[in-house]
């Protein structure tokens, strides 16, 4: 993991150099994926990857709170978008975690045939979105429920689900 990080530390976002350059807008029309379950093929990543392209577990271990946060009600999916320009680069909005006023934009590069390296590039209008070694939780959500979370038949719990499992326990 160390030398990962060291191999990491020089290393600069191209979807963030793209970004600030001009060359890729996050603000155009972008086409929404619509029931990505049936028509979306995000690779399929598991805890060891998720880990390793982390840095570590901290951003993992709030993945879940942070995506049940940002899930659609209706139908327990992210607003995806997909660029018109390249099949394997999705968009995504969410919220702060300090402000829910304050929404940035992520982006993240993939290719799912590649097994070694499934996730190209990432990039986050965050604070901590630019870092290279590891990245920010809202990346690290997005990863964890595409990639992790849908796969192995995940759903958010409700309140009352919570309650229900409390009043078993006891």
């Amino acid at each position: 993991m160390a030398q990962r990080m060291l191999n990491l530390l020089n290393r600069r976002s191209e979807l963030e150099r793209t970004v600030n350059n001009g060359i890729l807008s996050l603000r155009k029309k972008w086409i929404p994926l619509l029931n990505i379950d049936n028509n979306f093929n995000f690779p399929v990543l598991d805890i060891d990857f998720l880990r390793d392209y982390t840095c570590g577990t901290y951003q993992i271990k709030q993945s879940e709170v942070y995506a049940k946060a940002h899930l659609h009600e209706n139908d327990n999916e992210f607003e995806l978008q997909i660029s018109p320009e390249n099949d394997h680069l999705i968009r995504c909005r969410l919220h702060s975690r300090h402000s829910n006023s304050t929404r940035y934009f992520i982006c993240v590069q993939y290719d799912e045939t590649d097994e070694e390296e499934p996730i190209k590039d990432h990039y986050c209008q965050c604070k901590d979105g630019k870092k290279t070694v590891g990245c920010c939780g809202h990346i690290a959500t997005v990863l964890w429920y595409l990639g992790y979370a849908r796969h192995i038949g995940w759903k958010p719990s409700s309140r009352t689900d919570r309650f229900k499992e409390e009043i078993i326990s006891c």
